[in-house]
This record gives structure tokens, C-alpha cells and sequence, in this order.
């Protein structure tokens, strides 16, 4: 195989790996407005039909990948107004928990979507809370996952207690902590307790937290962005339900660091 052809064929891997991944995301968006009830659903689903209409006319790939980017563009431009309806609908479904109802299965499943939505928007800002939001979706019979990272032992919190060895509490207010170091960690280890010991002629830092969420608690976000154009609530009492569904897997979460002394 010449290098001429190997990189056209890496280049026609490439272009179908892209196009699958838009088919996907734009499916997945589609199969969530609809469990939201949002009105952007109906937009989405004309450009399907559109899109599928012009793939059995024998329209190329690229026409139909246009399409599909057309409706992510529509949705985007209509984030304000499809945020308004899902913080209506969130509430909603918060306080029909709250009397005492059950959600429908297509409740459940938009809101198991919106974690998903949340997990993905984790990965860069927040990577730990990323990645415990992810293995929440999984049972483990023994309740406990282990990870080995040193990223969290860069947090003001833990630094403050680093060099004393024994157990130690920390409780961080992780949405009054938004402008300084603790805000990434405290997204995913608000409350954790942190032992440090010896290890031969290292230290081992070892954070221990149970991640799960809380009932009938949430929290506004961006409510001062453009005046509130782009607020919406994170209801955690939604995801406390699927939980208690047995949709999500609580667990503990230990996390396991090693630095020098």
C-alpha cells in the first residue's frame, strides 16, 4: 500500500467516523427533546425527514452532514427558549416527585438524557465529577470504585492538610467556590473525608466520597448571564429519583494519590 493511498483511505475513515458521530448526536438530541417535550423536537425531526428524503434521492453525504448541521444550529439559536421550557418541565417533574406521583417512562428517560448531557459537558471543566457521573449509570455489587489520580491534591482545601497525616473532613460549599481552586473538585468530592499516611518514602493521599444525589435539591446557574437569558436549574432531586428507580448506581468513590514527602 502506498502512502498515497493509505492516506486516502485514513481520510474516507475519518470523514465516516465524523458523519456517524453527527447521525448519533443529532439522534440523541432528537430522542431527548421528545422525552422533554420540548418544541425544538418538531424542528429537528422535519430536518430528519429531510435528511432522509434526500439520502434515498441519492443526495451525497456531505448534502445530508449540511442538513444535519442545520439542525444543530437551530437548536443552538434556540437555546434561550428551549431552556425556559425545560426549567418548566424540570420543575414540574421535581414537584410531582415531591407530592408523592411517579414519572413515565419517557420522564425518566429524558431526565436520565439530561445526566448524560451533564456527563459529556463534565469532561473538560470538571473531569472527576465526569467521570463518577459516568460509572453512576453502571451497578458495582460492592458498592466502591477506586481511581488513581494526583490532579485533586492541587485544590486550596486539600493542600491546607496535606502535610498533617490522619483523617480529615472536607466540606466544601461548591457553589460559592465558583472563582477559586476548589471548585473543580468540590463539583465531584463535596463532602469527602481525606486520610493521608505514610507509604514508604512517599505519602498516599487517599479521598474517600459517596457519590450520589441529594432529594429535592437544585440549584440555578447562569441566572446572571445577559440577564438570565441563558439560566437553567440543575435539579438534583431528579437524578435522586433515578436512583431511587434503580436507574443510577450510588457508590463510593475512593480516590488514590501518591507524592513525595
Amino acid at each position: 500500500m502506498t502512502l498515497n493511498n493509505f492516506g486516502k483511505k485514513l481520510l474516507r475513515f475519518l470523514k465516516t467516523l465524523l458523519f456517524s458521530i453527527i447521525i448519533f448526536v443529532f439522534l440523541f438530541l432528537l430522542i431527548w427533546t421528545y422525552c422533554y417535550s420540548l418544541h425544538i423536537f418538531y424542528g429537528l425531526a422535519l430536518i430528519l425527514i429531510f435528511a432522509i428524503i434526500s439520502f434515498f434521492r441519492k443526495q451525497n453525504r456531505r448534502f445530508i452532514t449540511i442538513t444535519l448541521c442545520a439542525g444543530f444550529l437551530l437548536f443552538i439559536l434556540s437555546t434561550p427558549y428551549n431552556l425556559r421550557q425545560y426549567n418548566q418541565h424540570a420543575e414540574a417533574f421535581q414537584e410531582q416527585i415531591n407530592a408523592g406521583f411517579h414519572l413515565s417512562f419517557k420522564e425518566k428517560a429524558a431526565i436520565y438524557g439530561t445526566l448524560l448531557i451533564i456527563t459529556v459537558g463534565d469532561i473538560i471543566p470538571f473531569p472527576e465529577a465526569s467521570i463518577q457521573n459516568f460509572y453512576l449509570l453502571f451497578p458495582k455489587e460492592s458498592k466502591t470504585r477506586i481511581f488513581y489520580d494526583n490532579d485533586y491534591l492541587r485544590a486550596p482545601d486539600i493542600q491546607a492538610v496535606i502535610n498533617r497525616k490522619g483523617k480529615h473532613e472536607v466540606a466544601w460549599n461548591k457553589w460559592s467556590e465558583r472563582f477559586n481552586g476548589n471548585f473543580r473538585f468540590a463539583a465531584a468530592f463535596d463532602p469527602c473525608t481525606l486520610e493521608i499516611t505514610d507509604e514508604g518514602d512517599q505519602k498516599k493521599a487517599t479521598l474517600i466520597t459517596y457519590f450520589s444525589y441529594r432529594k429535592n435539591y437544585t440549584t440555578h446557574n447562569a441566572n446572571h448571564l445577559l440577564n438570565g437569558l441563558f439560566a437553567f436549574r440543575i435539579d438534583e432531586g431528579l437524578f435522586w429519583y433515578l436512583q431511587h428507580e434503580g436507574w443510577l448506581h450510588p457508590y463510593n468513590a475512593v480516590w488514590i494519590a501518591k507524592f513525595d514527602k
